[in-house]
């Protein structure tokens, strides 16, 4: 394992190379296990590198984010978020968290556009009308733009699927424990394309995204070019994320920490945004199923270490979630 040292000579940040295990190499599920288990029980975050994703395929989601945004703002604002779904276009100041950061002066300053997986109105779970199928707001006039989010959330998803059996390994279950779990079946997750504006040196305080931790169950982030994202130590510190070229940043998010009862670490950070330009973010939030609940895992809790949290599923947790973050929903 590699790492890269931080703001702080106390803090690294893992890299974990992917490779040996994707190929099937002898005894490489139990070593990257290993290394992921560590990284997400100390800091929460950690780097994946080797992990198959094509780098063009990157680059083309990172102008797709551009493109939209780049749009008129009349053209994005018919495809605004609608009811409280959050799927389609968020416009700047649509959203600003307050779960667990308080004594906001300004609206964070970010817009989003928000993509769920794309299921047709005569797929069997559009059919039965689970609270977990969303529908798409796509753009009109964008000729490429829906198929290359659709091509990455794919990927991404893959992708997602390939980490599970690692983090199973890493808490002492079985390799298909998670990828078998009703909560994964299928995945309920999210690609965001973000714009982060030039900082307005006049709103002393804002932020970009305020210090947050994630709803779900991980979050995988492509790497900018531009860095910008900051980290919350166990120690109290914060410390920037590199721009590490190739590679994934992958955190534990809100129902991974309960889930694992606290032994995966969902960590604050936050957005800084950037003195005169513009910075570009595309997020992949992957989460279960927003009608399992989830129970602490079995090898998460013992005598002494009792369950610390009730079963909740994605979906309550969320319904809490929504009315403390989404702005826009709530005009």
């Amino acid at each position: 394992m590699a790492v890269l040292e931080a703001a702080r000579p106390k803090t690294k940040l893992a890299v974990i190379d992917l490779g040996p295990y994707l190929a099937g190499e002898k005894g490489a599920l139990e070593r990257t296990a290993a290394e992921l288990g560590a990284a997400s029980e100390e800091l929460g975050f950690y780097f994946i590198a080797n992990h198959g994703i094509a780098q063009s395929l990157i680059d083309r989601v990172f102008a797709e984010a551009e493109r939209f945004h780049s749009l008129p703002l009349d053209q994005k604002l018919d495809v605004k978020v609608q009811g409280k779904k959050v799927v389609g276009y968020l416009p700047l100041g649509g959203q600003t968290q307050r779960l667990r950061h308080q004594g906001h002066s300004y609206p964070d300053r970010s817009a989003s556009y928000y993509v769920k997986a794309e299921y047709g109105p005569d797929h069997p779970y559009h059919r039965a009308g689970h609270s977990w199928v969303f529908d798409n707001l796509w753009p009109k006039d964008l000729p490429g733009f829906r198929e290359t989010c659709l091509d990455y959330y794919e990927a991404m998803t893959g992708l997602f699927r390939k980490l599970l059996p690692l983090q199973a390994v890493a808490l002492g279950l079985a390799p298909d424990f998670f990828t078998a779990h009703d909560a994964f079946n299928p995945p309920v997750n999210t690609l965001r394309l973000l714009c982060y504006p030039p900082r307005e040196t006049k709103n002393e305080g804002q932020f970009g995204i305020s210090p947050h931790s994630d709803y779900g169950y991980l979050t995988l982030l492509a790497q900018a070019k531009k860095p910008g994202l900051e980290i919350l130590t166990r120690e109290g510190d914060w410390v920037a994320a590199p721009a590490l070229d190739g590679c994934f940043l992958v955190n534990t998010a809100d129902m991974g920490q309960r889930w694992t009862n606290d032994r995966f670490r969902s960590a604050l950070h936050r957005v800084i945004n950037l003195e005169g330009e513009t910075r570009y973010s595309i997020p992949f939030f992957c989460g279960t199923r927003w009608d399992v609940k989830l129970d602490c895992l079995p090898t998460c809790q013992g005598p002494g270490n009792p369950a610390k949290y009730p079963p909740l599923s994605f979906g309550e947790y969320m319904a809490e979630v929504t009315p403390k973050v989404y702005d826009a929903l709530y005009e």
